[in-house]
């Protein structure tokens, strides 16, 4: 059977929580060098979804992913690994995976990458290469980043203090999807942050955020 049709079998026997079927549909198919099949059983891992529990377990599975090419396994490694979360903490190894996660075009690499080098966290601090990041990830459709980059223009932080910009990129969280800045937007409005105060606009805001599920 090949990697894709195990990799359908599987899904479909975890929506219908058939948990140990489908974690050897899964191990067939990741042995099979199937990336997305490997995912799937990072993240039972994770979360312990019909498995016990198991960060080192869901660490490995992570990381025979990224060495697959999956792009959003490689990112996870990296959290991992800043968090230290079933591994050693290494934040300079973070770095370098999230350095890998965003040339493989990962929009959660990327803006990790792009904190990275704001933070100086495994690198020297790069406030142009992470603001730059930043802004790539936002334009890609990342809302934690356009969240991010709202908040630095706000306080003035590693740019210079502009609310238009603020709520510039507090607006592009809305066809994003992040309640998180469509919460914070409205408080603009609420508040009048550089906009006229409007609360009937802060209400369909709000209204909006409780509708809406993010992706």
């Amino acid at each position: 059977m090949e990697a894709k049709e195990l990799l359908e079998q599987g899904t479909e026997l975890l929506l219908n929580k058939k948990y140990d079927e489908a974690l050897k549909k899964f191990e067939e198919a990741s042995n099979l060098g199937n990336y997305f099949a490997t995912y799937n059983l990072a993240c039972m891992y994770y979360f312990g979804d019909g498995v016990k529990k198991d960060d080192k377990k869901s660490f490995d599975y992570f990381l025979l992913a990224s060495n697959q090419n999956d792009p959003e396994a490689t990112n996870r490694v990296a959290v991992m690994l800043e968090q230290g979360i079933g591994v050693k903490k290494d934040i300079n190894k973070a770095f370098e995976y999230y350095f890998k996660s965003a040339n493989m075009n990962s929009l959660s690499g990327i803006a990790n990458l792009a904190i990275c080098y704001l933070e100086a966290k495994g690198c020297n601090q790069n406030i142009d290469e992470g603001i730059k990041l930043l802004d790539k990830a936002s334009i890609k459709g990342n809302g934690i980043a356009s969240y991010e980059l709202a908040s630095y223009y706000l306080n003035g932080k590693y740019v210079e203090k502009d609310l238009a910009k603020s709520r510039f990129y507090l607006e592009r969280t809305i066809k994003q999807k992040y309640v998180k800045g469509i919460l914070e937007l409205a408080r603009y409005y609420e508040e009048g942050i550089g906009v006229d105060v409007d609360v009937n606009k802060a209400n369909e805001l709000k209204k909006l955020a409780s509708e809406t599920v993010e992706d």
